[in-house]
């Protein structure tokens, strides 16, 4: 019978044979491999090395074979076979429904948004455009005493969020709702947004591996240059901030896009150690600034 190390090994190699795109929570096909390997066995997905050594299940055999065929043939992304992906420390019920966990934002929640926010414990977090909700789910374990608002148009990524914050018995602290941008909320209401709104460009969206096909395309389309939500966001996070508040956001590939429509603001592009690009840490006042560079009207937001 072949033990777990064997049964790793060989299913690494048949996933980079393939060359199935790693991008979706993996940064590697040995890590997609534990994964499957140890989820097809029942496995959590921080079981031990001691396990290496010992025999690979009879019976998970046939739902390593399935779950391989899904990501070779299928092009189907690891955590929405397992049904579960993480981010940070915490996990996350994974479908079809949103978009897999993997924003970079995540290490500014984890920094408690240093060196930005000075203000101790935030009075309101907005998670906008949240998906699965998990930014806004990571926020709350960070800032016990925070409100957190999950925001969202799409009903389907709404109710998943929901399913996450009952699984980290959250309910009391964080409240969805269904929300064009930050559209309902009021002026000077927030502290902290934290944006991963959609941002993938015309190009990028032709261009994009097969994996992408099954998230939502309403969570990754932005039009030709990927700004097409950023743009009513900016206007709307500067009139719902509180003048100590922050906007973290994240247009990955669409940086220079911004750049290119405020060529008269000098923006601050982090540089994570954790990873991730086109992230930015907007002040109110730095919005203030932005939007006047470009000539916005900000009684339209």
């Amino acid at each position: 019978m072949s033990q777990f190390h064997d049964i790793i090994k060989s299913t690494e190699s048949r996933l980079a044979k393939a060359g199935v795109y790693c991008g979706h929570g993996y940064d590697s096909h040995h890590d997609e491999a534990v994964a499957l390997v140890l989820a097809a066995a029942g496995l959590p997905m921080d079981t031990g090395q001691d396990v290496l050594n010992t025999s690979y299940p009879r019976p998970a055999d046939l739902r390593l074979t399935d779950f391989v065929q899904q990501r070779i043939e299928g092009r189907k992304p690891v955590a929405y076979i397992i049904g579960q992906a993480w981010l940070g420390h915490l996990s996350f019920h994974c479908d079809e429904r949103a978009l897999v966990p993997r924003s970079p934002l995540m290490g500014l929640v984890y920094e408690r948004f240093s060196p930005w926010w000075v203000g101790g414990v935030p009075e309101r977090i907005v998670d906008v455009c949240c998906g699965g909700g998990s930014l806004g789910i990571l926020a709350a374990t960070e800032f016990p005493g925070a409100e957190v608002l999950c925001l969202d148009i799409d009903e389907k990524a709404l109710a998943l969020a929901e399913e996450n914050i009952a699984r980290h018995g959250l309910q009391g602290q964080i409240s969805t709702v269904r929300a064009d941008l930050l559209g309902p909320l009021s002026p000077d209401s927030v502290d902290i947004i934290l944006a991963n709104p959609p941002y993938v460009d015309a190009q990028d969206m032709a261009d994009l591996p097969a994996e992408y096909s099954w998230e939502p395309r309403l969570a990754l389309e932005a039009g030709d240059d990927g700004l097409d939500l950023v743009h009513r966001l900016l206007v709307q996070a500067a009139s719902r901030l509180r003048e100590s508040g922050y906007l973290f956001l994240e247009v990955g590939n669409s940086w220079p896009a911004m750049e290119r429509a405020f060529p008269r603001f000098e923006f601050l592009w982090l540089e994570p150690e954790w990873g991730g690009h086109g992230i930015t840490a907007l002040s109110h006042f730095d919005l203030i600034t932005l939007l006047d560079s470009g000539g916005y009207n900000l009684a339209r937001s």
